[in-house]
């Protein structure tokens, strides 16, 4: 039981030690090529661009070196070749909203504005309405395809987003629906969880095995989740209790029933406050 319990608890430290941060790949490509996009906001042009070109030879799947090797090159006056290279990155990760801004501007100055609204607008939508330049850059694309209304919408916002502090979408991910990967990952993760849950309740020849694993796997919960913690916390009880009920026997013997009862529901308990608390905790280090 002891070896269980260990076992389980630096899995909770390792699964939110690298996973429950959720950092995006461009986030982490950001940090990784951060000595590039020091240059290039420095303006040496020519040696940011250099820094990226080996660095697309080394990684060649870094979405985020094509766009700053576009925009070195788009400053540089190579229109071809930077459009080239933001195609190149949206084919690696078409989320990054700064790729289809680049794409956008492109194209606007090619009067293509068409083709550049289209690009403003997946950047609104992949910046989850959060920053304010794609909101600028389709409200200019809405001026020249004659949609004034919209077009004065779209800057009203940007200035609005410009003029209001508020949380990049990369500190706080706002997800397109519900059930999406982050939230499914977690739920497998909680499943496998139960199982280690349940084997305790069902071994454990004392109650404070079973309650530390389910406050310490619930306040994972709601760190990884603090929105949707509560789904989750959902899910693991369920799991529990169809899996002691349902696939294990209830104990014959009167004073083991009790046990494993205490056990259980114990275990419930401490399900629900224990992702509250984590939910809480993880609120309060991005207020921070």
């Amino acid at each position: 039981m002891e070896i269980l319990l260990t076992a389980a608890i630096i899995s909770y430290i390792v699964y939110l030690r690298y996973y429950a941060d959720f950092s995006t790949k461009a986030d982490r490509e950001r940090t990784q090529l951060q000595r590039g996009i020091d240059l290039y906001n420095t303006n040496q042009l020519e040696a940011a661009q250099h820094y990226f070109s080996q660095q697309i030879q080394e990684h060649p799947k870094q979405s985020i070196a094509y766009l700053y090797r576009a925009r070195c090159r788009r400053e540089l006056g190579d229109l071809s070749g930077a459009l080239a290279d933001l195609r190149m990155g949206e084919s690696y990760d078409d989320t990054v909203a700064d790729i289809h801004v680049e794409i956008g501007r492109i194209l606007y100055d090619q009067r293509d504005f068409a083709a550049a609204f289209t690009e403003f607008d997946k950047a609104v939508f992949h910046s989850q309405g959060q920053e304010a330049m794609p909101y600028y850059w389709r409200g200019l694309a809405r001026q020249k395809l004659d949609q004034p209304a919209e077009a004065q919408a779209d800057l009203e916002k940007a200035t609005t987003l410009e003029q209001t502090p508020h949380e990049t979408p990369s500190s706080t991910p706002v997800p397109t629906s519900f059930f999406d990967r982050r939230l499914l990952t977690n739920a497998a993760f909680v499943l496998f969880n139960s199982l280690m849950l349940l084997y305790a309740i069902k071994l454990s020849p004392v109650i404070h095995g079973p309650y530390l694993m389910a406050a310490v796997s619930a306040a994972a919960i709601g760190f990884a989740e603090p929105r949707k913690g509560w789904f989750l916390a959902i899910l693991q009880v369920v799991s529990i209790l169809v899996g002691y009920y349902v696939f294990t026997e209830t104990p014959t013997n009167g004073g083991k029933r009790e046990l494993e009862a205490f056990n259980l529901y114990g275990s419930i308990g401490l399900t629900f406050v224990g992702s509250f608390i984590g939910s809480i905790l993880k609120r309060a280090m991005r207020a921070r």
